[in-house]
């Protein structure tokens, strides 16, 4: 049976199970993540500590993705990604026990968030560098693309959960339900990715130590231009338009008028469903042309749908304003991290990738601790208006500048690995 141009793809056995084992990892985590955020707003009334939570689960894409790209670099791809997927596993067990117990803090999420967030860094390295592998060239963008969808467009999956309740944490339905579920789905997860067949390994022989392979990625990046503007793009993206998630709760109480978790999870669900069709729809793009437009088409809407939510205090037109985040963001974030993908040596992948991830999950650790405060201070609604504007700001200066990006934009991106 023939396969549609957007899922070419799923032509590869071995992509199939990464990629559901991939969607069902993010829904297990962003399961964990939203419930335990409405968790802490609800127990302390107070989004700076939501932002401390957040914090403390994106920290580790800062201190732990080089080693973990180091990691992806020197040993066997799929067994590092299960291993590190029975950790995220277990610290998410660990939580739903205590909560059980009825003896769950704010500082022991935070510890197990950090450890979580651990594992994570370091499995999305590998799991990139093992996509890359186990398909043919003329299909890595497709690939990437409906790889990079399960990273946002999962937590359809993990919200799915909570809508379908219908009933807010504390009353019938308690955060240890949610963190069961975060971890069965973590469990499917481990299965699927044991499945896959493909041995991968960037460098066969290691020549040089720990520390000199990660001076030698960085020294890559930045000596590499056509790596390096788009991870500097994308730390602003990240920093600027993507670092919501410690004020959305308290958006959806203050704008929206919500008492309970039930508008933040359809505000995620929207997010997440527009991550999806987005994605989906870049999985059908070929043409170098129709790549640069996107990516100048979704770096504009990135930079005004968050000033559309921020403006808005109707639930519709803030699910909308979500949509169309979601949609631009994962799809700005698929075509950047493709471009980077195509100009890198395998050898050099998996930490090329960690560097990626640190300048992008990193800086949104500090941005949510950051704006979780502002929110506090200045209101949730000010802080997404202001942010927007500034990247629309960066995005379109880079854009006039800067000779990569007008040739991407343009459809004519060229690089060699």
């Amino acid at each position: 049976m023939s396969i549609p141009p957007h899922l070419a793809a799923f032509g590869s056995r071995d992509f199939r199970y990464i990629w559901g084992a991939n969607a069902l990892g993010g829904a297990s985590t962003w399961t964990f993540l939203i419930a335990s955020q409405w968790y802490v707003l609800s127990e302390s009334d107070k989004s700076v500590f939501v932002g401390l939570f957040t914090f403390a689960s994106m920290l580790p894409y800062l201190i732990v993705s080089p080693i973990g790209g180091i990691l992806a670099d020197r040993t066997e791809r799929k067994k590092l990604t299960a291993i590190t997927q029975a950790g995220i596993t277990i610290a998410i067990a660990v939580s739903a026990v205590l909560s059980f117990l009825g003896v769950l803090s704010l500082w022991q999420l935070c510890i197990l968030a950090f450890a979580a967030g651990c594992f994570r860094a370091t499995q999305e390295s590998a799991l990139v560098a093992l996509v890359t592998n186990v398909v043919p060239e003329k299909t890595l963008l497709n690939a990437i693309t409906l790889n990079a969808a399960t990273r946002h467009g999962s937590r359809v999956i993990g919200m799915g959960l909570l809508l379908m309740t219908r009933a807010p944490l504390g009353e019938g339905l308690d955060i240890t339900q949610f963190l069961i579920a975060s971890g069965l789905l973590g469990t499917i997860s481990l299965i699927l990715i044991v499945r896959v067949r493909k041995k991968s390994i960037g460098e066969s022989f290691v020549q040089t130590g720990l520390v000199r392979g990660m001076i030698n990625g960085v020294k890559f990046i930045y000596t590499k231009h056509e790596v390096g503007i788009f991870i500097i793009l994308v730390a602003f993206h990240c920093a600027l338009v993507m670092s919501f998630d410690s004020i959305l709760p308290v958006l959806t109480r203050d704008s929206l008028g919500s008492e309970d978790e039930f508008l933040l999870a359809l505000l995620v669900l929207s997010f997440g469903g527009g991550a999806a069709i987005g994605t989906f729809l870049l999985a059908g793009v070929r043409s170098e042309s129709g790549k640069g437009r996107m990516l100048l088409i979704t770096g504009l809407v990135s930079s005004i749908s968050p000033i559309g939510l921020g403006l808005s205090s109707d639930a519709s037109i803030s699910f909308i304003a979500s949509f169309l985040m979601g949609a631009s963001q994962s799809t700005f974030m698929a075509l950047t991290i493709t471009y980077v993908q195509l100009a890198t040596p395998d050898q050099y992948r998996g930490r090329v990738s960690s560097l990626y991830i640190l300048h992008a999950g990193g800086i949104m650790a500090f941005a949510n601790l950051g704006y979780g405060k502002l929110a506090d201070t200045f209101t949730a609604p000010i802080v997404l208006v202001i942010t927007g504007a500034v990247f629309l700001l960066v995005f379109s200066s880079m854009g006039v500048w800067d000779k990569v990006l007008k040739r991407t934009f343009a459809g004519n991106y060229q690089a060699v690995p």
